[in-house]
């Protein structure tokens, strides 16, 4: 998993590659919450180059989500491959996080 946090027109974006999975979501989870830490108004995390994600990679999103909302944050995704966007929709997450098509639609929101 490539993990890199960055300014993108004054607001915060994960970008993330490869793939999360048990292996890697510990460390994804310890560079999340570091990053919510700092209690950002929106936090946008790119999936465009995520290959996969499996059950421990959305926990960890989850949490991240549930510490952003004791602050009123915004967890934002965007750039979801299809394959990994019909593992939120399966889920139901599609109905729980942010989710845009591209990192623009998401600062305009």
């Amino acid at each position: 998993m490539e993990f890199d946090v960055q300014e993108y027109k004054g607001s915060r974006v994960i970008y993330l590659g490869g793939e999360i999975d048990m292996h890697s979501s510990p460390l994804l989870r310890d560079a999340l919450l570091d990053t919510i830490r700092d209690k950002p108004a929106k936090l946008i995390v790119s999936f465009r180059n995520v290959s996969y994600i499996d059950s421990s990679g959305i926990a960890t999103f989850v949490e991240g989500l549930k510490h952003m909302k004791t602050y009123s944050g915004r967890l934002q995704f965007s750039e979801i491959p299809k394959g990994i966007m019909d593992i939120f929709s399966f889920s139901k997450l599609d109905k729980v996080f942010e989710i845009f098509a591209d990192l623009d639609e998401a600062l305009s929101r």
